[in-house]
């Protein structure tokens, strides 16, 4: 057993010991089958959320209506929820409420897929009542129960699928393709924050290009922001490897370039998909320079950050691989540039006004601008006698 599922286990025995049922569920039985880096330990029990918070001393209510309680031990927080089983849909995404039941059986049924509905009990038992191991051996995602009974409970679980199919590099079943196909609609109900949770997460995953596949094949593409219409776009974003980015605004700026989102079209397609406006703004300053030649102006202008990004994006892209050092050969011209902003330059508009002993205007900012070019392309020393002389000259001429 995992040390995360060691640390947990007094949890299990103290309900067990108060006679209830409990068990470690989800992704972290999911992830220890697969030999994956287990993340968060999530326990299930037949005890009421009353009885959680009575038999635990530091607990917090985040979600008792659901059934659904932390507990605190041991400098960890863990999720602990009721057995339950959830009442009607409503809106193809949350329940209109939950029954509070005692089989653990029920409770794993309700979950979306086969390889997520497993339970490990204290000893290290495995607990598959409905095939997720076997899906596991078979690289399969699949619903528990009919996918198309799923789905309308929850259209977000084909999106989900797609997900899980990029993050553990599995295919879908075959069934549950078919039941994306003929309820990729139902997408629609599903608000454009949670898509972009969940798409996010498919980018980022080793096997993005066979989810961007199964996702124009089912027709799912359509249901997503700016995409419809764009099938061929989408195929040719399964060239990029989009895993190897670590920052947000880098993937999405991969993203758009990749399914030829010109700068015209760009803002409005990735406020469609509700981005923060920090990431926004860095993606587009990124995208629009990915093919861009660097010389001391243009890297001036870019900034290491958007610099960097679009380089490595650009390697990407072109080597599947990116290119360490011709990175590093960048990043040391940019740091070599004798200023890296308008602040850098040896003279302010105030030391112009004083030299030229004119009135404010526009002249202030031009001349500043060629400073700033005259000093980065290495024909202007930055320094303030040098800069005086050099307008001195200029303006004589």
């Amino acid at each position: 057993m995992e040390d995360l599922f060691l640390k947990a286990l007094p949890l299990l025995r103290e309900l067990k010991k108060h006679g209830r049922q409990a068990y470690f569920v989800g992704g972290a039985v999911r992830d220890a089958q697969m030999n994956r880096d287990v993340g968060d330990i999530d326990i299930a029990t037949d005890a009421s959320p009353e009885e959680i918070e009575a038999i635990f001393p530091k607990t917090v209510d985040v979600g008792k209506e659901h059934g659904t309680i932390i507990v605190l031990f041991e400098g960890e927080s863990y999720e602990v929820t009721t057995f339950r089983a959830e009442l009607e849909y409503e809106d193809y995404r949350r329940p209109s409420g939950v029954q509070f039941i005692k089989s653990l059986k029920e409770d794993l049924k309700r979950r979306d897929l086969t390889i997520n509905a497993m339970a490990m009990d204290e000893q290290g038992r495995l607990i598959d009542y409905f095939g997720g191991l076997r899906d596991i051996r078979e690289k399969l995602i699949q619903t528990v129960g009919d996918p198309a009974e799923r789905f309308h409970e929850d259209a977000l679980r084909m999106l989900r699928a797609l997900r899980f199919m990029s993050q553990l590099e599995f295919e879908l079943s075959p069934n549950t393709k078919k039941a994306i196909c003929e309820n990729r609609l139902l997408l629609a109900h599903i608000s454009t924050e949670r898509k972009t949770v969940e798409f996010e997460k498919l980018l980022k995953g080793k096997a993005a290009d066979r989810a961007l596949e199964a996702a124009a094949e089912t027709g799912l593409y359509k249901e997503l922001p700016g995409l419809d219409g764009k099938k061929e776009r989408v195929l040719a974003a399964m060239a990029f490897p989009f895993h190897q980015l670590q920052k947000r605004a880098d993937i999405w700026a991969a993203f758009i370039h990749m399914i030829s989102i010109d700068s015209a079209e760009a803002q409005r397609f990735l406020k469609g998909w509700k981005l923060p406006g920090k990431v926004i703004k860095q993606a587009l300053l990124t995208a629009e320079r990915i093919d861009q030649k660097w010389d001391a102006v243009s890297m001036y202008e870019a900034g290491e950050e958007t610099l960097l990004s679009a380089s490595a994006i650009r390697s990407l892209r072109d080597k599947q691989a990116i290119d360490e050092q011709r990175l590093a050969e960048i990043r040391q011209s940019y740091r070599a540039l004798p200023i890296k902003t308008l602040k850098d330059l040896a003279v302010s508009g105030s030391d112009l006004l004083n030299f030229r002993n004119k009135p404010a205007g526009k002249w202030v900012s031009d001349d500043l601008k060629r400073i700033e070019r005259a000093v980065l392309n290495g024909e202007l020393a930055n320094q303030k006698k040098a800069i005086e002389e050099w307008l001195d000259s200029c303006s004589q001429i």
